[in-house]
């Protein structure tokens, strides 16, 4: 077609929309034959697809393209013949006018037949061209939500540009972002509770209503280790979010994807040489950082990052390509805690302001949580730091035409120092009063002062490695790859130490807490008001020297890995006619291999190790000065600084034979009686159809998968004769399942979808839960033995997906989902805890067991909107609104004991996200606003009787800013400010409506500065 007859063709094209799909480089080797992988799709953006892999653009109408399907594209293949290959059966082709660049338009008659000429079309009858070419930031967002429209599953992605505009600092939240999804900074791994809430981050993303332990957690694919003790989850916060090109959350299962989830599948996925140019390229970042909350305290509060990435391609063609990163991070922290239900739980530090009679009952049975008060208290400040290490590798080689491998490999690490010290109150005996009017009012007769201190160093790190290879030929495609992935997660060196006001030991006796008689607190916005003695409150503020030094330590090593590995294929048919789209079969084995130790030693009295009364911290050199104020803007008293080095080397100089106590006296039995140690063998087939007619797909997929798990742990004897050495004790459990499911989609235009899915799936228990050892202990002739349950069930589910997207005028697109999950043998995260379920057996034995839970539901509904608002401000610059809300209900049985109708953990019933984005020139301004509603986090938290005294986490809402600078295209600098309305990070409580005892941390606010740089 000659330059005349091209504008005249293109002309022709008036009334409708002119789409130009233009590859993400200016770079384009004419000579070099691309790889596709192109999904069949929506013909529109199937089109743009294939310009964006074939590195050329594409001009067509999108008019003339809805309601088509294109046909899968699959290997390397000339640009020609796979548009071709896509256009099949939609009466178009593609015609090249130069280099680089294709017009789609009907299929050229046959030759006898004289081509027509279109006729001419006056410039004011043509509608305005819309050009996708240089993208803003409203470009960016708009372009993965038209990759996430056309995708044949529900799914969301999570991209690298979106994490760029928030404010999140690992990716645990920066999911928080997604619809459904929770960010959760606790958990029950070797630290939760508070201590892993003070650290003021997320560490885990739960999703619709689902705990984490219920996702699968993939990097480039590859199922990853999952190191922690007691749990199936995986800890996301030693992952950087911008380390990855895109998060993939697969909303519904697949047959191609491992059946071991009810959540979601999450792929974490990284750049790759594909994703720039053949050009070398090199981009440095670096940042700094202050937590104001530290500066509250007089500390710097300072941290950093620098980030290092490279690609390029070799070879005459560029054959091979190569991105490599590097990326290390200073967190600094020191923030605020108060441990109201710590101090319920370890001291018993509550009871009831008022009750009916002297014994101490609550006024109403039926609601024991309204006349709840604090007893004890613990006030502290959380101190420490983290390093971060991030690596990335990703290496393709095309060997020859039909022949591609990938190499990936990954590897991140997180070293956190955490020392918290507490300042104590601890209540003794209790009274309740007569006040004359038949109503008992508390009375605490007495208060012990202390110091306690405690670190939570947590050593956490997870490795993957995947090779994989394509090989094309015709129709045909076959996919094998091998993988790799080891997990970790150690609190290392966890030590303990405290002072008492009432300390008595060999040398120092006779010591009193002290005297009082009335009700420790009262209660203002929430929080308890202490209303000690003044004694107390001095005590407090000279506790380094007043205070009596107790132990000289004690220690806890905490070691828990996992190694994974295997292998498999899969082999992909497209046919060239017919409504089959594609057919698939695959198989995958792996194994998994972990340990479990736990180890304790604990040291024996300083002043009968030093022979001398009155030693305090102070003295011994362990108190190194004080924070002025425990709290700042709560609590006023001081609070000593230790030097935690000073203390190590006190317990390692004072460490006996006889220190050594995990579980009892014998030396073996204090070396095994915590550990564990198994594996686990998941082999699995699977086979799916792609069907389609007119606007219908459907894909149909079926999977088995048999597991296999063994485990070795130990077994200790009774001890009511006596301790005796345990031995090594071996169980197995099996799992087979047999997963169907179907997603179907209906695209009536080429502006929106329907979607329907339904589908099987199910969750191994824990290791912990399987196989947690055994002991045995008689106490007043009843004997209870403690041990896992390797006859667990796995949690089995039916899940249901609905879901409609559609794009709106003005280039805004709305998404509404509804779901429902109906699970069976509900299981949930207990930590090293087994009590889950007691059985008498023969009226004499106890046995104390982790046991499955009844059924259990959970359902709602998903609200996304996204809309570019033009101008608002009349400046010249570019505004959008991105919004999404969702609505959870969660229940299940729990039994008679936990109760039968609970909410699921970790699922707050509401759930939001609004980002605000303004750009003008070279700046752009983003505003973040997220709303996690209340949640229960931890079932009878008290071990009081009835489901009343569940923990809830208080409704967090944290608005934060981040304000862009274009120097360049190359160069730009970003400030980020989180929290601006300085709320709490984390707020606990016991009883779904009260706050009589409460964990409360403030972590303030962060600000962030970096500068980005490309070469």
């Amino acid at each position: 077609m000659g330059g005349g007859g091209r504008h005249a063709f293109l002309r022709s094209m008036g009334g409708v929309a002119l789409f130009v799909a233009i590859a993400p480089t200016a770079a384009w080797a004419g000579d070099r034959i691309p790889s596709f992988d192109v999904t069949a799709q929506p013909l529109s953006s199937a089109l743009r697809e294939l310009a964006r892999q074939g590195r050329v653009q594409v001009l067509f109408s999108a008019r003339d393209m809805e309601g088509r399907r294109s046909r899968a594209v699959v290997g390397r293949i000339e640009v020609w013949r796979a548009f071709d290959m896509a256009l099949a059966d939609a009466g178009f082709e593609a015609r090249r006018i130069d280099a680089r660049t294709f017009v789609i338009a009907a299929q050229t008659p046959p030759p006898r037949m004289a081509l027509a000429l279109a006729p001419q079309v006056s410039a004011t009858e043509l509608e305005p061209l819309l050009v996708l070419g240089a993208r803003s930031a409203a470009d960016v967002v708009a372009r993965r939500l038209a990759a996430d429209l056309a995708e044949a599953t529900p799914l969301r992605r999570l991209t690298r540009d979106d994490v760029e505009r928030g404010a999140a600092q690992n990716l645990s939240e920066a999911l928080g972002d997604l619809p459904g999804m929770t960010v959760i900074n606790t958990g029950r791994s070797f630290i939760g509770g508070i201590d892993s809430a003070s650290r003021g981050e997320g560490l885990y993303a739960g999703y619709r209503g689902l705990n984490a332990e219920y996702n699968l957690t993939m990097i480039n694919g590859v199922s990853v280790a999952q190191g922690l003790p007691y749990s199936r989850g995986v800890q996301l916060n030693l992952l950087p979010p911008d380390a990855f090109q895109a998060v993939v959350a697969h909303k519904t299962g697949r047959a191609d994807l491992d059946g071991d989830f009810i959540g979601a599948a999450l792929d974490f996925q990284t750049p790759g040489p594909g994703d720039r140019s053949r050009t070398p390229r090199t981009v440095v970042t670096l940042g700094g950082r202050v937590e104001t909350r530290a500066r509250d305290y007089g500390a710097s509060g300072l941290g950093g990052h620098l980030q290092v990435e490279h690609s390029r391609r070799f070879g005459a063609e560029g054959q091979v390509g190569l991105y490599v990163a590097a990326a290390y991070e200073d967190r600094g922290f020191l923030n605020s805690e108060l441990a109201g239900v710590m101090a319920a739980q370890n001291d018993r530090g509550w009871a009831y302001g008022v009750s009916g009679s002297a014994a101490g009952g609550p006024v109403d049975p039926s609601r024991p949580q309204d006349n709840l008060v604090q007893t004890s208290l613990n006030v502290g400040v959380s101190s420490g730091g983290s390093r971060l290490q991030n690596y990335a590798l990703a290496l393709d080689w095309s060997v020859r035409p039909g022949l591609d491998v990938r190499l990936n490999a990954t590897h991140a690490r997180a070293d956190t120092e955490q020392n918290s010290t507490f300042s104590q109150v601890v209540s003794g005996a209790q009274a309740w009063v007569d006040d004359g009017t038949g109503v008992f009012r508390l009375s605490v007769q007495d208060l012990s002062t202390r110091v306690w201190y405690e670190t939570n160093p947590d050593s956490v790190s997870l490795s993957t490695a995947s090779l994989a290879a394509d090989l094309v030929s015709g129709r045909w495609r076959l996919s094998p790859y091998l993988f790799a992935s080891h997990g970790e997660s150690a609190r290392p060196d966890h030590l303990e130490a405290s002072a008492w006001i009432n300390q008595n030991d060999g040398y120092n006796t006779g010591q009193s807490p002290r005297a009082f008689g009335g009700v420790t607190v009262t209660y203002r916005n929430g929080l308890p008001v202490p209303q000690w003695p003044q004694s107390v409150v001095d005590d407090l503020n000279g506790a380094g020297r007043v205070l009596l030094a107790r132990r000289a330590g004690q220690r806890t090593e905490q070691f828990s890995d996992q190694t994974r590995y295997g292998g498999g294929l899969g082999l992909t048919f497209t046919p060239s006619i017919g409504s089959w789209r594609s057919f698939r079969a695959g198989a995958k084995i792996s194994r998994s291999d972990r340990s479990l130790t736990d180890r304790n030693w604990t040291n024996a009295f300083f002043a009968d190790i030093y022979r001398k009364a009155g030693l305090t911290w102070e003295a011994l050199g362990i108190a190194d000065g004080i924070y002025a104020q425990v709290f700042p803007g709560v609590y006023d008293w001081s609070i000593p600084r230790i030097d935690h080095d000073r203390l190590a080397a006190y317990f390692q100089a004072n460490r006996t034979a006889e220190s050594f106590d995990s579980c009892g006296a014998l030396y073996v039995n204090n070396l095994n009686c915590n550990s564990q140690s198994g594996s686990e063998t998941v082999g699995a087939l699977y086979a799916m159809a792609t069907y389609a007619s007119g606007a219908w797909e459907a894909q149909f997929g079926l999977r088995h998968e048999h597991a296999l798990i063994r485990n070795r742990f130990w077994v200790m004897p009774d001890t009511s004769g006596g301790e005796t050495a345990g031995d090594w004790g071996r169980s197995r459990s099996r799992y087979d399942k047999l997963l169907p499911s179907v997603n179907l989609s209906y695209r009536p235009d080429d502006r929106s979808v329907w979607r329907a899915s339904a589908w099987r799936a199910y969750s191994r228990p824990a290791f912990m839960q399987l196989a947690g050892g055994e002991r045995t202990a008689t106490v007043d002739g009843v004997t209870t033995v403690t041990r896992g349950n390797p006859d667990l069930k796995s949690a089995d589910a039916w899940s249901l997906d609905l879901s409609h997207q559609r794009w709106l005028p003005g280039g805004g697109v709305l998404g509404v989902s509804a779901y429902a999950k109906l699970i069976d043998h509900y299981l949930f995260e207990s930590g090293s805890s087994l009590d889950l379920g007691a059985t008498p057996e023969d009226g004499a034995v106890r046995v104390v067991m982790p046991r499955n839970g009844g059924p259990g539901r959970t359902r709602g509904l998903e609200v996304e909107w996204y809309q570019p608002l033009g101008d608002p401000l009349g400046l010249g610059g570019r505004a959008s609104l991105d919004m999404n809300a969702s609505r959870q209900w969660t229940r299940v049985d729990l039994g008679p004991s936990l109760g039968r109708a609970q909410p699921m953990l970790s699922a707050p019933e509401w759930l939001g996200n609004a980002e605000l984005a303004y750009s003008r020139g070279r700046a752009s301004l983003y505003l973040s606003l997220n709303y996690t509603g209340a949640y229960l986090s931890a079932y009878d938290i008290l071990g009081a009787q009835g489901d009343w005294d569940n923990q809830w986490v208080r409704p967090v809402t944290r608005l934060d800013a981040r304000v862009r600078w274009r120097f360049d295209e190359r160069t730009r600098l970003d400030v980020i400010a989180t929290n601006l309305t300085g709320a709490y990070s984390y707020w606990a409580h016991v009883g779904r409506d009260t706050t009589a005892l409460s964990d409360v941390v403030d972590s303030g606010r962060r600000v962030v500065v970096s500068l980005r740089q490309a070469f």
